[in-house]
Order: C-alpha cells, then structure tokens, then sequence
C-alpha cells in the first residue's frame, strides 16, 4: 500500500529560518536509531512543497496526476530527491563546521544546481519590470530546484556563519540560521530540544 501523505499538522516545524534548511530538517531527529523521514513519498514530497509555499513549474496538481500515473517514475523521483537532501545535509553540515565538503555530495548537489538553472530566468512582470520564475518542465524532480538555488544563496553569501547545527540529545542535528541579535541561539526550537534540556539539566541539578 502506498504511503499516506502527511496533514499539515503532521510535518515537521519550519524552524530552520531558511527554505533548504527546513528542507534537510524534513529528519526527525538526524541521528540515532528512531529518525523519522517526513518524506515517505512522492506525495509527501508534495505536501511539504505546498506547506513551504514552494513556486515551481509546474502546479502540484500536474505533479500528483503525473506521478499517480508513472507510479515507477514517482519511486525513482523520490528516491533522487531523499538522495539529494542527504548529500545537501551533508555540504551545509560541513560548510558551518569549517570541514572539507564529501565530493560525492557536492557532486549530487551539483547536478541538482545545474538542473536548477538551466530552468531559472527572468520573465517580464504584470505591473512592469521583470520577476525570477521557471521554464516549464515535467520532470517530478523539480521540487528540488527551488531549494538548491536556496542553497546556493546561502552558501556563497556571508550569512553561513550564523546558520547553527543543533546539539538535542546529542541526535538533533537540525540545522538552523540564528537571527538571534546576539548571536548565542542554541536550540532548533526552546520548546523541544530546549525545553528538554532544562528538564535534564534540573534534573541533575535535584539529584546532585
């Protein structure tokens, strides 16, 4: 049986502050052994597009009848874009940490990028001047472009330094942008991970 696309209400907090980081963070947590993948299919794939707002070229509603009726293209789709999102997890990951970038995984994000744009451009606006926007494509993958230009941005501008990884349990490993105006943001979110350090922390703290 297919599986079910998540509610709203059951994908994952947007609290990356950026489109490609709520993207990686689509793992909850990142490591250990009970992670839960948001993005069980392709139409998960879509919920997620739909929750973030994504503008892409073709509307949802074409993708859905599209991979409703290729389901093998929408598995290998899937499977591309589950690929992706690990090998982009894996550039930004490094890329904050100050590490040498796996070559592997600048290679698939890479190829995603070129894809990107090779779709991108400028189109003339309704109330004058011009708009970015897309060529028309079909291919299922294109949920991804929108992200990897994201990505792109934030890797090749000053604000890297201020995007986080966070420490949860030592599983988290969601990463975030700290707009925090002093800089010292330590949580993906005060009410999860943090909220459940306090209670560890006050915990010590009572047993000591």
């Amino acid at each position: 049986m297919a599986a079910m696309s998540p509610s709203a209400a059951e994908l994952p907090d947007r609290v990356g502050g950026l489109l490609c980081l709520d993207f990686v963070n689509t793992v909850d947590p990142r490591f250990g052994p009970d992670r839960r993948d948001f993005l069980t299919s392709y139409d998960a794939v879509l919920a997620w597009a739909a929750d973030v707002h994504l503008d892409l070229p073709r509307p949802a509603s074409w993708l859905r009848r599209t991979a409703k009726s290729n389901q093998s293209q929408a598995r290998r789709a899937l499977d591309s874009i589950l690929a992706a999102r690990e090998a982009m997890y894996g550039v930004l990951n490094a890329s904050i940490e100050g590490r040498r970038v796996r070559p592997a995984d600048l290679a698939r994000v890479n190829d995603v990028l070129k894809e990107a744009t090779d779709h991108y451009v400028l189109l003339g606006a309704a109330n004058g001047g011009v708009r970015d926007g897309w060529t028309l494509a079909d291919d299922l993958e294109q949920v991804l472009w929108p992200v990897v230009i994201d990505a792109w941005d934030l890797l090749t501008v000053s604000k890297l330094d201020r995007v986080k990884k966070c420490p949860g349990d030592g599983t988290c490993g969601w990463l975030f942008l700290d707009t925090s105006r002093s800089g010292t943001r330590r949580w993906c979110d005060m009410r999860t991970c943090g909220n459940r350090e306090k209670a560890r922390s006050y915990y010590r703290r009572v047993k000591g």
